[in-house]
């Protein structure tokens, strides 16, 4: 890394800042099926993203080749392409950031691990989910994914950091087949450390999405009370959490333009991104750009609070950073965007929101999430779940449709559950909403 840097000096031209992204990066992905080996994927990757800044243009590019001349040529392009660039006020590099070197959120002893222990792991999860119940006929497919990486940063003018990291995703496709019907659902979980990966969980909610939907009847149209279970919520959230990006805020692509102050939903529902969150998916020290993380309210007791910034964003709106710059990899540049999102957990079981009114949907399935429109918050998606009459099972639904708008979905929640779950670096409870639109 040090030697990239003496290179990376010797090429720029003077007056010019810049700024070294380094990222090495070790993943093992194995996919397992019918009790057996499916697929075994081992993988090392290594690159460097070049910034360089002058009179506010900016310029950028990287190279996967870490030799003195692929090196020089990238600096080469990057002042280019930073010579052809319009000024913007936007661009400048965080001056006073952090110099250390940590492990942060670093499994050592699951990076020991053979990758043969590892593919019995994922083999013994296909035979947990079969065991679970009797009406599981297959498991189409279980994954386990680490992902080991070192990000390395320097700036000219005294930012310097480096940590290391590392990230476990489990997913699960299960079979379910009774009285002549099948369904098949789908579930995952992730976390920084192996053991924190909640396997019983994933395993526990997959069945019981799979054998829950089995045999459905038709249901007619009308409005009616909603449980989103946590995932639904969750997935929903992520579909919308462009609303929050000060990214979207400057291009004037958000619902919540000019809201701030304001009663946008609930006050019932608190949504919080938080890079400082103990184990988070996404939490680190500092952002991309060097700026301590933070815990902060989005929306606090229905009112929203503020956006979420990287340097771009809150020097373009005359605000400051909130820590959620973030890169991609070497290949992209700093992005705004969320670090853990997530909605507030409450107090009330499952079971008792399912009690509230005499006729429930509880909605474990969304399909067509990539339709929504986080500009308007308007949402017309394919749901999947159970119809509960003062919390007993009535019947199970399939192919209904859940049409509406974001904000007043969220407006008529009427109470919160206390089950928050993350997927990834998304979270939620399961929501009770007071009424919306089914379509049968």
């Amino acid at each position: 890394m040090e030697n990239i840097k003496e290179l990376v000096s010797k090429y720029i031209k003077p007056s010019f800042e810049y700024e070294i992204y380094m990222e090495v990066t070790s993943k093992q992905v194995i996919e397992v099926c019918d009790e057996r080996l499916e697929n075994f994927l081992k993988a090392k990757e290594s690159g460097v993203g070049i910034r360089v800044l002058k009179d506010k243009k900016m310029g950028f590019a990287y190279t996967t080749e870490l030799k003195e001349d692929t090196i020089k040529d990238c600096v080469r392009r990057a002042i280019e392409i930073c010579e052809l660039t319009p000024k913007d006020e936007g661009f400048y590099f965080n001056c006073n950031g952090p110099q250390g070197y940590t492990s942060y959120l670093y499994d050592k002893e699951a990076t020991a691990m053979s990758s043969e222990e590892k593919i019995e792991l994922t083999l013994s999860l296909e035979k947990a989910v079969k065991s679970l119940d009797d009406r599981i006929k297959g498991v189409r497919k279980v994954s386990f994914k680490e992902k080991e990486v070192e990000t390395y940063c320097y700036n000219s003018c005294g930012l310097e950091y480096y940590y290391k990291s590392t990230f476990y995703t489990s997913s699960v496709s299960a079979l379910a087949e009774y009285g002549g019907d099948a369904s098949i659902s789908y579930d995952f979980r992730s976390a920084r450390r192996l053991k924190d990966l909640d396997f019983d969980g994933m395993i526990k909610d997959v069945v019981f999405k799979a054998t829950s939907l089995l045999n459905p009847e038709p249901y007619e149209t009308k409005a009616v009370s909603v449980v989103l279970f946590r995932e639904a919520s969750a997935v929903l959230l992520e579909a919308f959490s462009d609303m929050f990006s000060g990214e979207s805020l400057l291009k004037g692509k958000t619902l919540l333009k000019d809201k701030v102050g304001q009663n946008v939903s609930s006050e019932k529902i608190n949504i919080l991104d938080d890079g400082t969150l103990k184990n988070g998916f996404m939490s680190f020290p500092f952002d991309a750009e060097g700026i301590k993380t933070e815990r902060k309210f989005l929306i606090e007791k229905g009112v929203l609070k503020g956006f979420l910034h990287n340097l771009y964003t809150a020097k373009k709106l005359g605000t400051r950073s909130t820590g959620n710059s973030l890169r991609d990899s070497f290949r992209t540049l700093p992005h705004c965007g969320i670090t853990n999102l997530y909605i507030e957990s409450g107090d009330a079981d499952l079971e008792e929101l399912l009690n509230v009114y005499d006729e429930t949907f509880l909605v474990l399935d969304l399909m067509g999430l990539h339709t929504v429109d986080p500009v308007s918050g308007d949402f017309s998606l394919g749901a999947s779940g159970i119809i509960y009459n003062r919390g007993k099972k009535e019947k199970s639904v399939r192919g209904v449709t859940l049409s509406g708008n974001v904000l007043e979905l969220w407006k008529k929640v009427v109470k919160v559950g206390k089950d928050l779950t993350f997927y990834a670096n998304v979270g939620s409870p399961s929501i009770l909403i007071e009424k919306l639109t089914v379509g049968g």
